[in-house]
């Protein structure tokens, strides 16, 4: 009875879903609920999550989640008085459940802006949910559900609804690089998302200008800059991109240095012999140049 009620009123995709999860043998069953962080930028901030998911606790509550780059945010702010951090707009490009934007929206303050891209339903929902739980900063933040990609429209995404075992970060567009090999997704469901070129989006003036873009999609780096041609050439922003494949790196690294661009490992970043952190600043001929590209973009 309940099984039919279900099937008559969800969504196929959701419904779909649920039965894969609800049939895995072994399947550990998460209940989240919301912890405050205990340090770091978003000290006492809440997170809605399952802390038995391990890096959940380890990284997230514990509010040490990808330190290294706030860290170099904040550095660079202090060593070059023409990249002002507070007032800044960031893209987070692969959003998950919001820790990151979170994090970008306490780094710009109150004048700044962050846009999260998701396209995960799942992760978009628990995304949501930080976003509205932490309104002082989730007003400074605009939730997009979609994928940038190098086309407008609609693309095959390969995604997990398990956000806490960490199973969902590993979602992605079907034609890109994914760092995995693919047995690792066999649990995976698969369905139609929404993407969106960076380029279109400035065009429609659909959100703001960025001055930094995250990017950790999953091996789909390439195509994220891909739809970004006008806004490198003409925005300049800085970049901190999670590469996850060393095709993706190729692929990546030749539109980098043909807009002009070059790069740097992150330092503290964690990588693997599938993956590394990189940040991409353009080159500039003068500091005028650099200050007048800093005005354009904001």
């Amino acid at each position: 009875m309940i099984k039919n009620i279900s099937k008559q009123f969800l969504p196929p995709i959701i419904y779909s879903v649920i039965q894969k999860v609800i049939c895995k043998k072994n399947v550990n069953v998460y209940s989240p609920s919301w912890h405050f962080i205990e340090k770091g930028i978003l000290t006492g901030k809440e997170l809605f999550v399952d802390t038995r998911g391990g890096y959940c606790k380890t990284e997230i509550i514990d509010g040490n989640h990808d330190q290294f780059i706030f860290d170099y945010l904040n550095d660079l702010y202090l060593q070059d008085e023409l990249f002002p951090i507070r007032g800044a707009t960031v893209w987070d490009v692969g959003a998950h459940i919001g820790y990151h934007s979170l994090s970008f929206a306490a780094l710009v303050g109150p004048s700044g802006h962050v846009v999260s891209f998701e396209p995960n339903p799942f992760n978009f929902n628990r995304l949501r949910q930080h976003i509205n739980r932490n309104k002082e900063l989730g007003e400074r933040i605009t939730l997009m559900p979609c994928a940038l990609s190098n086309v407008d429209g609609e693309e095959a995404f390969v995604f997990s609804p398990e956000i806490d075992n960490g199973y969902s970060s590993g979602s992605h567009l079907k034609q890109a690089f994914a760092p995995e090999e693919p047995q690792s997704y066999q649990s995976h469901s698969q369905t139609k998302v929404r993407v969106a070129a960076a380029d279109t989006l400035l065009r429609d003036k659909q959100i703001p200008v960025p001055s930094i873009i995250k990017i950790d999609v999953e091996g789909a780096e390439s195509l994220v800059l891909a739809g970004a041609q006008y806004l490198l050439s003409n925005v300049r922003p800085i970049l901190l991109i999670e590469v996850h494949h060393i095709l993706a790196m190729h692929d990546t690294l030749s539109i980098l240095f043909r807009q002009g661009y070059h790069t740097e490992i992150m330092s503290d970043s964690p990588s693997s012999p599938s993956r590394c952190f990189l940040v991409a600043h353009p080159n500039y001929g003068s500091s005028s140049k650099k200050e007048t590209d800093r005005k354009n973009a904001q």
